[in-house]
């Protein structure tokens, strides 16, 4: 909620006129929420887990775009709208680790949202969220280092690091999982750095 700017009342508001429509799933890591390729119909609330978002470029490699944890919708927005006149995704959703969480409907849940002015604006605040996070996201791509990209991604997703890959935070910071593997090493002497010359 706090995220995303809404109030608790809201929150409560739209959680409980979504149950109605809810159905438990849970996949495995690994396992794709969303297929690229595939007609979009589905958002995914997670309970619990963690899922990431991406597409495959022109020469088949995997590009992250950002990930989910629990308390989100894991959702591509422009395809749920694509596949409202059967177009195909063009990101997939795929899970980084084992998830729990709720599927719902998007022409169901569209339907209720335009009889719901609470529901509207809860919503119009998720669109602007997610719209920030792309925003920030292809700043920090087009303008900084990796290591400055690194430093934004541990500012933005708090301790998912130890949740899921290297290799999946490699690609979402546009770097080989080496390279990845190289920037975690610097950053881990220069903790020790620091901590020596603290001692001393």
């Amino acid at each position: 909620m706090k995220r995303l700017g809404v109030t608790d009342a809201a929150y409560t508001t739209v959680t409980e006129q979504l149950a109605a429509i809810a159905q438990p799933f849970h996949v495995r890591k690994g396992d794709f929420l969303q297929r690229a390729g595939v007609v979009a119909t589905q958002v995914h609330w997670l309970a619990s887990g963690v899922a990431r978002s991406g597409f495959f470029n022109r020469d088949g490699e995997e590009m992250t775009l950002r990930f989910y944890r629990e308390g989100e919708s894991a959702t591509t927005l422009t395809d749920l709208i694509a596949g409202e006149t059967g177009q195909p995704a063009v990101q997939f959703l795929v899970a980084e680790t084992t998830i729990h969480g709720f599927t719902l409907d998007w022409l169901q849940a569209s339907a209720m949202r335009a009889q719901s002015e609470v529901m509207q604006h809860y919503h119009l605040h998720v669109a602007m969220h997610g719209m920030h996070n792309l925003a920030q996201r292809a700043y920090s791509s087009g303008e900084s280092s990796a290591q400055e990209r690194l430093a934004a991604f541990r500012e933005e997703y708090p301790g998912l690091e130890a949740r899921i890959s290297q290799r999946a935070i490699a690609s979402y910071l546009g770097i080989t999982p080496q390279y990845m593997s190289r920037l975690r090493r610097e950053a881990e002497a220069e903790l020790a750095g620091a901590a020596t010359q603290a001692a001393a």
